[in-house]
């Protein structure tokens, strides 16, 4: 085979096989914002919010990601951001697919407060349910227990 001519089909058989390898990932940042004066149990849906539009629940706010994508879960006060902290401590699988590599994603030393996950599995239009557990500090002191809100995420391919 002429050199010339094999050099180019090396390469297209490098690209054929690496092609999605190249493919952009991208982080998602999610930031849960709280009334750290506020928040009780009963009332978690009227003081927190992660942004979304009027008429969307928690519940029912939904991100859209991709495999590969990195998502990093963090939390503010609302009303009181220089004393309050808002430090999200876990992301439990709840229900249908499953799309990271363990149930559980916690925070850790290096990152208090904020939970980092990688999108290691799923398919188009493939639902994940999950429940994000956070506690609130006033001025360093601890508001309650933890609380509970349970969003989304689907993967768009």
């Amino acid at each position: 085979m002429n050199p010339k001519y094999l050099l180019g089909y090396l390469l297209m058989v490098v690209f054929f096989f690496l092609g999605n390898s190249f493919v952009p990932f991208e982080t998602h940042i999610i930031t849960l914002h709280v009334d750290t004066g506020k928040i009780e149990n009963g009332n978690i849906d009227q003081v927190c919010t992660f942004g979304q539009g009027d008429g969307v629940s928690n519940e029912d706010f939904t991100i859209v990601v991709k495999p590969g994508d990195v998502i990093m879960w963090q939390g503010v006060s609302s009303n009181a951001p220089e004393t309050d902290q808002v430090l999200i401590s876990a992301i439990n699988y709840e229900g249908g697919a499953r799309i990271f590599s363990k149930n559980t994603l916690k925070d850790s030393r290096q990152n208090l407060g904020v939970v980092l996950g990688t999108v290691s599995e799923g398919k188009d239009g493939d639902e994940h349910k999950y429940k994000l557990s956070f506690k609130v500090l006033n001025s360093g002191e601890k508001r309650g227990g933890t609380f509970n809100i349970d969003p989304k995420i689907k993967i768009k391919s």
